[in-house]
């Protein structure tokens, strides 16, 4: 049980990136764009892995995103997320969860400079409060995500900390590298 509240949370958190300085950052993305994330939990279920993300299809109304996740040398099942490009992308929708009642609330919002994967990126950090339940445990927390229009996915860096089931858990993401086709 707490492998796949794992799993849901590590996949939960790229999709909590929302847009970086347009309404939807996906309609400027091509085709074979990707971006590759460290991940690392600590706490209650300690792993280390990666997660890459690649646009796999694209056209004028939907773009489809492929996930794929290691940790601890054991690829996860792999994840496609459709965005509909007509609409802004919202950030608090998170498909993986299904109808799990998990709430995401933006707390904050401002800008820094963040380095990461050899590189220095001016980024737009927002940071939301999470609480609900996921597989059936309750969860409180908070997300900070920080984003830049100067990677293909916005992506750069995102750390989720929480309360599972009176248990802490943190995770990290961040961008080690991005490019495209």
């Amino acid at each position: 049980m707490m492998a796949r509240l794992c799993a849901a949370l590590v996949v939960l958190s790229p999709l909590t990136a929302g847009a970086a300085d347009d309404d939807n950052p996906f309609r400027k993305a091509k085709v074979g764009d990707f971006a590759t994330y460290k991940l690392t939990t600590t706490g209650v279920a300690p792993s280390e892995g990666t997660a890459t993300r690649t646009i796999t299809a694209k056209d004028d109304k939907e773009v489809t995103i492929r996930t794929v996740v290691k940790a601890n040398g054991t690829e996860l099942p792999v994840t496609d997320e459709k965005v509909d490009l007509t609409w802004p992308y919202d950030p608090l929708i998170v498909p993986v969860l299904g109808a799990a009642p998990v709430k995401l609330e933006k707390v904050k919002e401002g800008t820094e400079k963040v380095k990461t994967g050899g590189r220095e990126y001016d980024a737009r950090w927002t940071t939301y409060k999470v609480s609900g339940q996921l597989n059936g445990l309750d969860v409180t927390g908070e997300v900070k995500v920080w984003l830049s229009k100067d990677v293909p996915l916005a992506l750069v860096k995102l750390r989720t900390t929480a309360q599972v089931a009176g248990k802490k858990l943190e995770t990290v993401h961040e961008l080690v590298e991005t490019g495209g086709k």
